[in-house]
């Protein structure tokens, strides 16, 4: 789908975003802030996912849309991981705001979460690039 101008730029704030949302996740990390770090780790993924939406002309805006999409976008590229690796960042979302997870755990969520992150960011440069192939 192409996407115009407006919506572009609305596409590289929120990668700006996730850029730095996971700066901050970083920080959160590296101090053993899990609680914190969690709710960085899901701020990146929501900001990937829903510039990723604006080019299927939809606007992520709830959670339940963000999972929805991923879960799609697993279907659509053929990744059962993504569909699980979903289910783990949702898990990190809330130790956000139960503060659940031991060292131990959050590592084994977060590990998954970054792969889920990291194949979102391929997708949305493979969007990137096809938008602006034809222009």
């Amino acid at each position: 789908m192409n996407v115009d101008d407006r919506g572009i730029s609305e596409i590289n704030r929120r990668r700006e975003l996730a850029n730095y949302y996971y700066d901050n996740f970083r920080k959160h990390y590296e101090t053993k802030k899990f609680s914190k770090a969690s709710e960085f780790l899901w701020g990146t993924l929501n900001a990937l996912v829903y510039a990723i939406g604006l080019f299927y002309g939809r606007k992520l805006t709830t959670h339940r849309a963000v999972v929805h999409f991923v879960k799609e976008l697993a279907s659509a590229y053929k990744d059962e991981e993504m569909g699980g690796w979903i289910t783990d960042a949702e898990t990190i979302h809330a130790n956000f705001f139960h503060d659940f997870m031991n060292k131990s755990m959050f590592e084994d969520y977060r590990k998954k979460t970054e792969k889920l992150l990291k194949r979102l960011v391929e997708i949305l440069d493979h969007e990137i690039y096809a938008q602006f192939q034809g222009r």
